[in-house]
């Protein structure tokens, strides 16, 4: 959920994935759930998101604002693959993104399913530390 609301707008962001979440996590969703079932997927994603500002999503428990500075803001998305019987939280599938107002943009940094993470260090931990080293 968010604590700091988006303000009010009624446009549509872009979204966009990152060359990083292309290059080291998409693909692996891509080889897994192959053909119409990513395809859906992906698109779900993009349309949920890309309306973030004008409904409900960011008051929902699929969306957990982690950092944001009143221009940026960084969270994590909760989603299920279209066709699975596992609801958004239990699927363990997630992806960070952040949303810039001034360019009306959400980018993915990351898109991940719980498994994907080394079994040393938290969730928290590993996002930190990618945003850190990638995006900063």
């Amino acid at each position: 959920m968010f604590t700091h609301r988006l303000p009010a707008s009624d446009k549509i962001f872009q979204v966009e994935f990152s060359g990083y979440s292309k290059h080291h996590f998409l693909k692996k969703f891509k080889k897994k759930y192959p053909g119409k079932q990513w395809l859906l997927t992906e698109e779900s994603i993009k349309q949920d998101l890309s309306r973030i500002n004008f409904n409900d999503l960011q008051l929902s428990q699929q969306v957990d604002e982690l950092w944001n500075d009143g221009k940026l803001w960084v969270f994590k998305y909760d989603f299920r693959v279209a066709g699975t019987k596992e609801s958004t939280k239990s699927s363990g599938n997630r992806l960070v993104g952040i949303i810039d107002l001034a360019q009306n943009l959400i980018t993915i940094i990351v898109i991940y399913h719980k498994t994907d993470l080394p079994g040393n260090i938290s969730e928290t931990q590993y996002m930190n530390g990618i945003v850190n080293e990638w995006f900063q």
